[in-house]
């Protein structure tokens, strides 16, 4: 018996859409309670249920994992067929109409159908069961809910599973959380409709659409296939219209090629490297001589690549190699949330932030991130939602179930997915027991089952997606990166050459005046352990090892935001400046941990729930700058004061200004000047003072460069070689100009000298995390 009893029709193509949005109540039951009680039936009584909004999402619990959903419709009045259409139902649907059950479905993302006009009376109860398994047993999940069940990114992280208090529930979302609707159509509709374009030489592209039509009807259909090709969102292009006869026997399947010319193509592209053009499908179906579904899909021609060699990654888009610059991103964990606005907004976030991806760790966003990545020029990475263990020591049932409801999600999403130029890859499993990061688990058995059945979704991807890479798992070959977090220093960070990092950060509490706080304990004091913090994603061991410390270590509930958030801030700049500066060497792209936060956390996130930046967001962004430059300390002969580097005083020091560029309209020459001084001595003595102040110096100089090509790696651009006599707090400076106008800055400090005394360590160390303003006003607060 196939996973799914239904129809799979993935674009919606009805000649009228009837939404039903109004009238339904619910109960909460199991399947099988609610069979026995005759929930599915016509003369059911629900006047006793309880209204409830559809679509809307509600949080599965252990021992309430099901909601039964009721409510009624007249018979459209239309003499074509009726399709009863579900956009997404957290996880598990079964469906019955007037009493019969229609099928089910598998899977929260995809779309499903069923065909209902031989069943329509003139009024007619609609009923369905929703479930959303629990499971506790997270290296035996069967389940595919991705970051929703196992994940320390959700509401009652995974590694507290169990060590809450009561009042704290273990939960899932679960429910109809897309429309629901009444479509009109047909005898023959499509499954599926696919743009698959490829570039050829003299200003020529081949497009080739391929789609899947279904004859709904026992008689033989012959019909018409009209098709329109139009740009979408700029002007210029003559449309491309023609017609296809097609001839389908009785329930018959059938595919269809149609391939086209498409002169002087406009490519879609990143939004840092052009305009991410977009062209428009029609396609009118006609049957028995009349119409019989119609659907439109947006699609970009591009071409992407990725090689995966040992000595890093390298993505390719339009032939045109990139450095990724991004982050992971979950838009809301009830994702009936996510609503378009928001997820314009959080893509404008990202990239004022100056990244070009997001990974879509371990999940499947609404159709709206899609849409709205492919009209912003925003790239994708699209994992399934698997994350972690699964089948642990379970039996063969299981492991069959695992393997077929992995197999056909991943199916699902490509069809969802192929339209969307803003994917650029896919990987099917986060974090998998067999990943080199989690080999320590020593499960041979589970590691092996979840490989292969990984290796075999993967290519199932490959073969019927070509057009973009596919990888077996995140967090193998790719690095999720916890130094300076979970384990070492923020400075161990700088001896790694990964070929992709695709997870690096720390946590961080969110401003004092977010609306977060609302849902947090914002009592000051607050327990090392606190369990709603923990609940809220707070790791109380990673604080302290990190340094920043618990909550006992600081004097105010804002004495500890503001060393969180500069600790956060400190080490993913420190992590992106050093693994850019591989670029195209060994690193093919950064990601940070989290965008946002998903709902009112303690987390990695940049931004949290209210979407309030932390101090993090501004050094990233600024990290991320297409055109960078940076400098290089002999860091083998410095120490590590607080978060700054310390020099040896009097000795011979080489620095290296390197200039990296991620922006090709940026080329030819331009002025670099650079400048090195002291801001600020540790002594405070009068004698000491005026002893620094003679050995002080400014060095300084200016030459032209040539820019580096946004394919090069990063260059060299300048070598001071300089001998600092006074102990204190230096600044290095750099600035490109061309034509008297800054295009790149960079600022950077470092210490000189012997440690300062006890006393005057602390603020030694946080007159370089502040912000200039902020140092002036110390120091003059000093003097």
């Amino acid at each position: 018996m196939p996973l799914n009893d239904c129809l799979s029709l993935f674009p919606s193509q009805a000649l009228n859409r009837q939404e039903l949005n109004a009238g339904w109540r619910m109960a909460i039951a199991t399947l099988g309670e609610g069979e026995d009680r005759g929930f599915p039936r016509l003369d059911c009584d629900d006047d006793a249920w309880a209204p409830v909004e559809v679509p809307r999402l509600h949080g599965a619990t252990s021992g309430n994992e099901a909601i039964w959903y009721r409510t009624r419709f007249p018979r459209p009045r239309h003499r074509q067929r009726t399709l009863l259409r579900f956009d997404g139902a957290f996880l598990v649907a079964n469906v019955w109409l007037n009493g019969r059950l229609l099928g089910s479905h598998y899977g929260y993302f995809a779309p499903f159908s069923f065909d209902i006009s031989s069943f329509l009376l003139e009024e007619n109860v609609l009923a369905v069961c929703v479930e959303a398994p629990v499971e506790l047993d997270l290296s035996a999940k069967r389940h595919l809910m991705g970051l929703f069940n196992d994940s320390e990114t959700k509401p009652y992280p995974s590694r507290e599973l169990g060590r809450l208090g009561e009042q704290y529930v273990w939960h899932v979302p679960m429910g109809l959380w897309r429309p629901v609707s009444l479509e009109q159509v047909g005898h023959v509709v499509a499954e599926w409709l696919h743009c698959e374009s490829r570039v050829e030489q003299g200003n020529l592209a081949r497009l080739a659409l391929r789609l899947r039509l279904r004859n709904l009807d026992g008689r033989i259909m012959t019909g018409e296939l009209a098709i329109r090709v139009a740009p979408e969102n700029f002007e210029g292009g003559t449309p491309l219209e023609m017609r296809r006869a097609f001839r389908l026997n009785g329930h018959d399947v059938q595919d269809v090629l149609v391939e086209v010319g498409l002169t002087d193509p406009q490519l879609w592209c990143p939004w840092t490297q052009g305009e991410p053009a977009l062209y428009r499908a029609e396609l009118e179906v006609t049957a028995d001589e009349r119409r019989s579904a119609s659907l439109r899909e947006t699609f970009g021609i591009r071409d992407v690549s990725l090689q995966t060699r040992a000595e890093g990654w390298t993505f390719a888009v339009n032939g045109r190699p990139m450095f990724m610059r991004g982050a992971n991103y979950c838009s809301q964990f009830f994702l009936d949330a996510a609503a378009d606005d928001l997820i314009k907004s959080d893509l404008d976030l990202a990239k004022q932030a100056n990244m070009d991806l997001l990974r879509l760790n371990a999940h499947v966003e609404p159709p709206a991130l899609y849409d709205n990545a492919d009209r912003s020029g925003m790239l994708l990475w699209q994992d399934l939602p698997l994350i972690g263990s699964y089948v642990h020591r379970a039996e063969a049932r299981s492991l069959a179930f695992f393997r077929e409801a992995v197999l056909t999600q991943a199916e699902e999403l490509m069809h969802l997915g192929y339209n969307h130029p803003s994917i650029v890859t896919y990987a099917i499993h986060a974090d998998p027991p067999w990943s080199h990061s989690l080999r320590w688990l020593g499960e041979r058995h589970t590691e092996q089952l979840n490989r292969d059945v990984d290796e075999e979704a993967a290519a199932l991807l490959r073969s019927l997606d070509p057009s973009r890479p596919v990888l077996p798992g995140s967090g193998d070959q790719d690095l999720h990166c916890q130094l300076g977090w979970s384990h070492g220093h923020w400075r161990d960070l700088a001896d790694l050459s990964p070929a992709f990092v695709s997870e690096v950060g720390a946590q961080a509490l969110p401003n004092g005046n977010s609306p977060v706080w609302r849902h947090l304990n914002r009592g000051w004091p607050v327990a090392d352990d606190d369990e709603s913090w923990r609940y809220a994603g707070y790791q109380p061991d990673e604080w302290s090892a990190s340094g920043i410390g618990r909550p006992s270590a600081h004097p105010s509930r804002d004495a500890c935001i503001r060393a969180s958030q500069e600790y956060q801030a400190h080490l993913l700049h420190f992590a992106v400046d050093r693994f850019r500066r591989q670029k195209f060497a060994h690193c093919g792209g950064v990601l940070v941990s989290q965008l946002v936060d998903g709902f009112p956390a303690i987390s990695a996130a940049l931004l949290d729930h209210a979407r309030r930046p932390k101090r993090a967001y501004r050094r990233v962004a600024d990290a991320f700058a297409p055109l960078y430059l940076t400098v290089d300390l002999p860091e083998n002969q410095a120490a590590v004061d607080g978060l700054l580097l310390r020099l040896a005083r009097g000795e011979l020091q080489h620095l290296r200004i390197v200039c990296i560029n991620d922006d090709p309209t940026l080329e030819g020459r331009a002025r670099l000047r650079w400048r090195i001084e002291r801001e600020r001595a540790h002594e405070t003595s009068v004698w000491r003072e005026l002893r620094g102040w003679f050995a002080r110096r400014r060095f300084s100089g200016n030459d032209w460069i040539t820019i580096p090509d946004q394919r090069d790696p990063a260059m060299v651009v300048a070598e001071p070689l300089v001998r600092l006599h006074a102990d204190g707090l230096y600044r290095v400076t750099a600035e490109l100009d061309v034509a008297g106008k800054p295009i790149a800055h960079m600022e950077h400090r470092f210490l000189v000298g012997d440690p300062p005394r006890p006393s005057e360590r602390v603020s030694a160390t946080r007159l370089g995390r502040l912000a200039p303003r902020d140092q002036e006003a110390l120091a003059e607060a000093r003097r």
